[in-house]
């Protein structure tokens, strides 16, 4: 188990739904310079996929768990993940790497 205070690495994948790729790019988009400004964030970076437009993913660094965490409940995580399902094509995928 990776302790609390060693930084989180956390790589999330996820697909638009076909027709929904600029509106899902402007919503993640939108993610970032709140995100950066959020305490013990290290890294906060999106990414579209080489080859495939509606493949997008973030490459986040976190100084502790917790730090992560409690982003996930400020109001630009929140209000994204209430309109995910209209943007994306099946489930978000994350991992996280100590």
């Amino acid at each position: 188990m990776t302790s609390t205070n060693t930084p989180l690495t956390v790589i999330a994948r996820m697909r638009a739904k076909d027709g929904r790729e600029a509106a899902l790019h402007d919503a993640l988009t939108a993610l970032v310079a709140p995100t950066r400004q959020a305490p013990g964030c290290l890294a906060y970076d999106l990414h579209t996929e080489v080859g495939e437009p509606a493949r997008f993913w973030f490459y986040e660094v976190w100084r502790r768990r917790e730090d992560h965490a409690a982003n996930l409940e400020a109001p630009h995580i929140t209000g994204f993940l209430g309109q995910a399902a209209d943007l994306l094509d099946g489930d978000l995928e994350v991992h996280f790497l100590a």
